[in-house]
């Protein structure tokens, strides 16, 4: 893609010219605040090594990535960071290692917020149900659709994935 002129002259590098995802936040946060200051958002993202499973977090003010493993247990990345679009610093990526056999899911708040339920009680509920998911892409996703309800007030999105 080609970096608008005003960016260029800046010296700035385009976001796909990036790979660590700490950098990504820090300039997606940039471009937010310089063409929508009145407008924050979350993101969630990612860099995976398929062939070591080495993984490297940035979240910025977006629920954490699980990790599912085929022992039945689940536990979000320690990957926090601030809110796009309101100037603060992002922390360096979080760092850590996928098994082949783990499955990494993240989503989107619409998935679990509901009106009147606690954020904290929402997030373990889909802990508890992740972990207790059958094996396989498929069986987690179904999993979390029958036990949050698939007519939900937001938009859901989910991206599972396993390297094995």
């Amino acid at each position: 893609q080609r970096v608008p002129d005003d960016i260029a002259d800046r010296g700035e590098h385009a976001l796909v010219d990036e790979s660590d995802p700490a950098v990504l936040a820090e300039r997606l946060d940039r471009t937010l605040r310089r063409y929508h200051p009145d407008t924050t958002a979350t993101v969630c993202l990612a860099l995976i090594d398929p062939d070591t499973g080495r993984t490297r977090i940035a979240n910025a003010g977006h629920i954490p990535p699980l990790v599912v493993h085929d022992s039945g247990t689940a536990d979000y990345a320690k990957a926090s960071g601030p809110l796009l679009g309101i100037g603060l610093p992002h922390p360096p990526a979080t760092e850590l290692h996928l098994e082949p056999t783990d499955r990494l899911l993240m989503v989107t708040d619409g998935l679990i917020e509901t009106r009147g339920t606690d954020l904290t009680a929402s997030l373990e509920q889909l802990r508890a149900a992740s972990a207790g998911a059958l094996p396989g892409l498929d069986a987690l996703c179904d999993t979390l659709l029958d036990t949050f309800g698939p007519d939900r007030e937001d938009d859901i999105a989910m991206l599972a994935l396993r390297l094995g």
